[in-house]
């Protein structure tokens, strides 16, 4: 068992990773990334990663991951072990607002085994031969609780849920019975709180300065450098599809620009949703209340 943690989550633009790097100076710690999409080397810009500016020498799982290679939570807890056991006598600070990978840190649920990667090849050819109808019904008929969180929609999930099935012989929600034993002593879980008109006003900012910063040209070059499956996690990340149809002439820049905003404010929508129904564990405190919490709490420790 670890001695302690701090956990940071909440909506995107909601100066998480800032509240991170200021703790990091108080004490001797680690920030380790807990956002899906950071984990990629591709495509920092757009995603939005800490760059040498922000004094992230203390950083770890951060772009450590190259497309085409895939990452989901159980990939990610397996490094983060390996972080945790090389730097014991520092605290984690896990900040991000992938809200599955912080509560995989709580939670009492088993990690899933890694997917071999001949299984994942299978899987990618049986959905591009036959879609998500055919995986839905599939998983449907052998377990129907396998996909009552599933939207049929939802390529990368279903996809995720096949490949788990292949390759353990057990469904999702078969592992999610499955309990793990406690891994910290103490989680410090803070959810930044914030105003919601401030908190948009802020999005549409960082969306310009993402779009000043050159994201243009690292999708197209992004593009051109790899052959690109679409139904990619990395695909995934708020503004590509709107970036990827103004490179075809799909879309004007204004139009382009509008849609990354307004994606990108129902993402953070979804963010605040989220923590507010499934982070029960976690303090929801403005920024300044956060830090104080946190610095009272390792120093009561």
């Amino acid at each position: 068992m670890y001695p302690i943690a701090i956990l940071i989550g909440g909506p995107t633009a909601s100066d998480k990773t800032k509240l991170a790097l200021e703790i990091s100076t108080l004490f001797p710690s680690i920030i380790i990334n807990a956002d899906s999409m950071q984990v990629y080397k591709d495509l920092s810009i757009l995603t939005n990663r800490p760059t040498k500016d922000d004094n992230i020498d203390n950083c770890r799982l951060f772009g450590f991951i190259s497309y085409p290679e895939e990452c989901n939570v159980g990939k990610w807890r397996r490094e983060v072990k390996k972080v945790l056991d090389l730097e014991k006598n520092k605290i984690p600070i896990f900040v991000g607002g992938t809200g599955l990978y912080l509560d995989s840190l709580i939670s009492d649920i088993s990690p899933i085994p890694k997917i071999n990667l001949k299984v994942k090849r299978r899987v990618r050819e049986i959905h591009e031969k036959y879609g998500n109808e055919f995986l839905f019904k599939k998983l449907k008929e052998k377990d129907k609780k396998s996909v009552i969180d599933i939207n049929i929609n939802d390529t990368q999930r279903l996809i995720r849920a096949m490949e788990v099935k292949i390759s353990t012989g057990k469904f999702i929600s078969e592992w999610h019975q499955i309990k793990k034993k406690r891994e910290f002593q103490k989680i410090i879980y803070v959810v930044i709180k914030t105003n919601r008109d401030s908190l948009y006003r802020k999005i549409n900012k960082r969306c310009v300065e993402i779009a000043e910063n050159g994201v243009l040209i690292e999708i197209e070059n992004f593009l051109k450098n790899n052959n690109i499956e679409i139904s990619h996690p990395i695909c995934k990340a708020i503004g590509f599809r709107s970036f990827y149809n103004f490179i075809l002439k799909k879309k004007n820049y204004e139009e382009t620009m509008t849609e990354f905003m307004k994606e990108t404010r129902r993402y953070a929508k979804r963010q605040m949703t989220w923590f507010g129904n499934r982070a029960k564990s976690s303090k929801h405190l403005s920024f300044s209340d956060a830090r104080k919490y946190i610095i009272k709490n390792i120093n009561n420790f």
